[in-house]
């Protein structure tokens, strides 16, 4: 089978600086290219893009309008022989109509890790392009039994869950406990917004009565500044050298439909540095999160401050907690498997 007839085009939302894209896609590319596949990349928004939206919160219509020229060039470009292997939609104001006609002819591999489809809901404009989208799909990869539920309801005729993945080699398979105690959370500026008020209070007096540290990577140094802590911008150096210090990392949710769409990549990420985690208990948070075995559920003010104190109080359990958390985390949750499955799916498109 020659090169052409080989290649993937992988149409991402952003690059590498948005997680989304990173995760399910952009970083099993080089176990992809190793397997004998050519994969070319056409992220919708640029880096630059993404750091306005988090300063901002809103696009620039000129960078929409190249945005959407270029996505379009690139879906007519894509090699028939080939697979489109495309992260949530081409375009997020597009019609349905309209992305069925630049994939026509062409195999489509669709991924999903967060409730896309819900962005559409009471909208006259793209009711339900989330669902045709996925009935066109030769496979749909989500990142969520919710996300698999949704695609399978919409009629997507083969549906592969993929959890959200970490090299765990790139963390030390046994970081020392920090001292003092440090509370972690990572993320973003906006799901900073949706989710620290949860729990500001307790973790607020926790840190207050224990001398305890928290350090927050991904939220905008202006947020929440009633919660004392250390804000470091992200980026992927930052995951390697700052997830190790901590002692616990936290996953407050919001209970809605979109939060119980979502992956639970913070949490993995927390259990391949060898950590325990606090989580709500919503969505696919729950099955990461083993109860008493790798972290707790927190379902109020109580628990959060709760489990924080037997956590700092015992650092026997806590030790043997993270043990579990990275036992956990390879094997189930690392890069190698998830990159194994992609490539085993989007292998079978190629020959069928």
């Amino acid at each position: 089978m020659g090169s052409m007839a080989r290649s993937v085009l992988a149409l991402t939302r952003y690059g590498r600086l948005g997680a989304s894209s990173r995760v399910r896609v952009l970083q099993y590319i080089p176990y992809l290219e190793r397997r004998g596949l050519n994969v070319r990349v056409h992220a919708l928004f640029s880096d630059t893009d993404l750091r306005r939206l988090y300063k901002d919160g809103r696009r620039s219509f000129p960078r929409l309008m190249a945005a959407l020229a270029g996505r379009i060039g690139a879906a007519i470009g894509a090699h028939r022989g080939g697979v489109v292997w495309l992260q949530q939609e081409l375009f997020p104001f597009l019609p349905y109509a309209l992305e069925a006609a630049l994939l026509a002819g062409k195999k489509l591999v669709i991924d999903f890790d967060d409730a896309q489809h819900l962005y559409y809901k009471g909208r006259f404009f793209g009711a339900n392009k989330i669902e045709k989208l996925m009935r066109r799909a030769d496979a749909v990869t989500v990142g969520s039994p919710m996300m698999a539920e949704v695609a399978r309801e919409a009629g997507a005729r083969n549906v592969q869950l993929v959890f959200s993945a970490v090299d765990t080699a790139a963390f030390p398979p046994s970081a020392p406990v920090s001292a003092p105690f440090t509370v972690g959370w990572i993320g973003t500026p906006m799901t900073a917004n949706q989710s620290l008020h949860i729990l500001r209070e307790p973790l607020a007096r926790f840190l207050k009565e224990t001398g305890s540290k928290a350090i927050f990577i991904g939220m905008d140094e202006t947020q929440v500044p009633d919660l004392p802590g250390e804000r470091i911008a992200w980026s992927e150096a930052a995951e390697r050298t700052v997830l190790p210090r901590l002692s616990v990392g936290i996953c407050p949710l919001e209970d809605s439909p979109w939060t119980r769409g979502k992956s639970g990549y913070k949490i993995i990420q927390y259990m391949a540095a060898g950590k325990p985690a606090l989580t709500s208990p919503v969505g696919i948070a729950a099955d990461i999160v083993e109860d008493g075995l790798t972290g707790f559920h927190c379902r109020n003010a109580d628990d959060w401050y709760r489990r924080l104190r037997q956590l700092h109080d015992g650092p026997a359990m806590l030790a043997a907690l993270g043990t579990e958390s990275r036992r956990r985390a390879e094997a189930k949750y690392d890069i190698s498997i998830a990159a194994a499955a992609i490539h085993g799916i989007l292998e079978e498109c190629l020959r069928g």
